[in-house]
């Protein structure tokens, strides 16, 4: 039995060797991929910096003289932009100096020709009023006589018709008169 544990035990001590040495190959394959994994990887990171470097190098290339030349645009207007500045701030302070002048300038003269409408209205009320008494009197002065001359011309006119007509009845009466006796006569 002895003999046969340690037949048993040599058995499988050689099916764990055999075991350990399946582990140790697959292992094995397993860090190998990985190290091809691994170039892979580091080949395509190298050419993936090369283009980069390349892009970086070629893009310096052509943003420095275009910051360069923004520089020195900078640095040649950046006085006159002052300059400008100064010009606009002292600009604006002119055009309120004058707005306010104009203001008050404005105001004097609204309040001169509010004083003259207000004289000119006074004069054409003053005017008209005294054009309005004027043509009452000059209406009563001359109505006033045209009436007595009126009423005398009615007067002589109503005169003459009663002499007119009475003269006509005397005339009648006389026709009559006349006529009558010439009759008696026949």
């Amino acid at each position: 039995m002895l003999t046969a544990a340690i037949l048993w035990q040599s058995q499988l001590a050689q099916d764990h060797s055999n075991l350990l040495i399946i582990f140790i190959a697959v292992v094995s394959v397993a860090v190998v991929l990985q190290l091809v994994v691994l170039v892979t990887m580091a080949i395509g990171a190298a050419k993936t910096q090369k283009q980069i470097l390349g892009i970086a190098q070629e893009l310096h290339a052509k943003a420095v003289p275009i910051m360069d030349s923004v520089t020195r645009a900078v640095e040649k207007t950046a006085p006159k932009v002052d300059r400008i500045t100064d010009n606009l701030v002292e600009t604006t302070n002119v055009l309120r100096d004058k707005a306010h002048e104009l203001d008050i300038v404005v105001s004097e003269a609204a309040t001169r020709a509010r004083a003259q409408v207000v004289r000119v209205d006074t004069a054409m009320t003053d005017s008209l009023n005294a054009v309005g008494r004027v043509t009452a009197e000059v209406h009563h002065a001359v109505m006033v006589p045209v009436r007595h001359i009126s009423g005398v011309i009615h007067g002589i006119k109503a005169g003459l018709e009663t002499l007119i007509g009475r003269a006509k009845t005397w005339r009648d009466a006389a026709a009559s008169v006349a006529t009558g006796i010439g009759d008696t006569e026949d």
